[in-house]
C-alpha cells in the first residue's frame, strides 16, 4: 500500500515538473523584453557626467 502511494506520488511529481517547467525557447521574448523595459528605466541621465567619482552632497 506504500509502495502504491510513493508510485503514484512520483508519477504526480513528474506530470507536475514537465507541465508546469516551461521550455527556455519559449521564455526567450519575454525575458528579453523584461531586460529592455529594466534597462530603459534604469539608465538613467546620458548627459550627466557621473564618471569621475562625483561626489554625491545631501540637500538639506
Amino acid at each position: 500500500m506504500a509502495a502504491l502511494a510513493a508510485v503514484l506520488a512520483l508519477v504526480g511529481l513528474a506530470v507536475i515538473w514537465f507541465v508546469v517547467t516551461p521550455r527556455p525557447d519559449a521564455m526567450r521574448p519575454a525575458a528579453q523584453e523584461q531586460r529592455q523595459r529594466a534597462e530603459d528605466f534604469l539608465c538613467g541621465d546620458p548627459d550627466r557626467p557621473v564618471r569621475g567619482g562625483q561626489e554625491m552632497k545631501p540637500r538639506w
